[in-house]
């Protein structure tokens, strides 16, 4: 289900021109509720499933900040975002906001362009909530969280870091909304540079969270693999084009092959992902200078993927763990890590799920 299908808004504001105002530019995409104070808002939540709350602030009797307050409070339900729509501008209001619960803010008079981002991005992340409390919530609510001697069992705490991953996808994707709305105010010059260099670092942040968020669901057999009919060319190059940066950077020059069949039945976003991870460890350890190769081999059925670099290598005795959780060969060889070997034990998990295997093979040096 995609962010919008089926999505309602509650749209809570007492007087009825601005709540006309918001219907008429998110009605055609959503389903739109309507209260005129605080107390019916809370009622409409209780009886009904609302995906998102615009809520004012300035009303009489309830303040959109109680009932922010008692959206939030409510113990046990999937992330319900809220974002105050107010005519007021100075920080403090926006404090109070803040310690209500709120999620994001609304200036008004509403820009219709920002809105619409706002509530697209939010609604993506109630949907993400609802799916991975689907899949997790359930199962783990059922086991005891704490085994004899007070130690936190192994999978509530994995669900607890999966949760906690999640949590912070919500402040870190306002993040991305707002720098994508600044980056279209900014012209051009060292200051718009600041600006599109913390999106991308945002932009990983996030891709880094989803990987996680992945790799867990992975974990547990709870992450189906969508097979589809996949253009391996595409797949291959979309992969290669997330590097091309370094490559250039390093001056390593980056070839791409496709040999046999060029379409297979594969979950093309997970083999894409991967791709990226041994193209990414590639890239970390090949001098500059020298070759990274990436070659799709699809024969009988059965696809083979080669990454192959001219890094320093890897010592026999960790050849065997390279694809392991935490598997990272600087950490065991004692020196300093470079990363935590997440992604080449995603890797593994992607090829598992596909029925195959990932392992070393060394390349004779040219």
């Amino acid at each position: 289900m995609t962010a919008s299908a089926g999505t309602s808004i509650l749209v809570v504001d007492d007087e009825e021109h601005n709540r006309a105002l918001l219907r008429a530019i998110l009605g055609g995409q959503h389903r739109i509720l309507e209260a005129a104070n605080g107390p019916a808002a809370l009622e409409m939540i209780a009886a009904d499933r609302i995906d998102l709350v615009l809520l004012d602030v300035m009303m009489p009797g309830m303040t959109g900040y109680d009932v922010c307050k008692k959206i939030k409070e409510r113990s046990g339900q999937p992330f319900l975002p809220v974002l105050l729509v107010t005519a007021l501008s100075e920080q403090e209001q926006k404090n109070l906001g803040l310690q209500a619960g709120a999620d994001d803010f609304l200036t008004k008079p509403v820009d219709r362009r920002e809105l619409l981002l706002r509530v697209r991005s939010f609604l993506r992340l109630r949907a993400q909530n609802r799916h991975v409390r689907g899949v997790l919530g359930q199962r783990d609510r059922r086991r005891a969280d704490i085994t004899a001697g007070f130690k936190i069992a192994p999978r509530a705490l994995a669900s607890a870091l999966c949760q906690m991953v999640h949590d912070m996808r919500s402040p870190l994707a306002a993040i991305i909304a707002h720098l994508n709305l600044v980056l279209d105010e900014v012209p051009q010059g060292r200051l718009r540079d600041d600006v599109q260099a913390a999106l991308r670092g945002a932009d990983a942040m996030r891709d880094a969270l989803e990987e996680a968020l992945q790799i867990r669901l992975l974990e547990a057999k709870e992450l189906p693999i969508a097979r589809a009919a996949v253009d391996l060319r595409s797949l291959i190059g979309d992969a290669a084009s997330t590097v091309e940066p370094t490559a250039r950077r390093k001056r390593i020059t980056l070839s791409t092959a496709v040999e046999g069949d060029p379409v297979a039945s594969v979950d093309g976003k997970l083999v894409r992902r991967a791709i990226e991870n041994l193209l990414g460890n590639a890239m970390k350890y090949t001098p500059a200078g020298r070759d990274v190769s990436v070659a799709l081999r699809h024969r009988d059925g059965a696809v083979e993927i080669e990454v192959a670099d001219r890094g320093p290598g890897i010592p026999a005795e960790l050849r065997s763990t390279m694809f392991q959780k935490y598997g990272s060969v600087e950490a065991k060889k004692g020196g300093s890590r470079k990363g935590f070997g997440l992604g080449l034990y995603m890797v593994k998990l992607v090829a598992d799920g596909h029925g195959g295997a990932a392992e070393v093979r060394l390349r004779t040096a040219a």
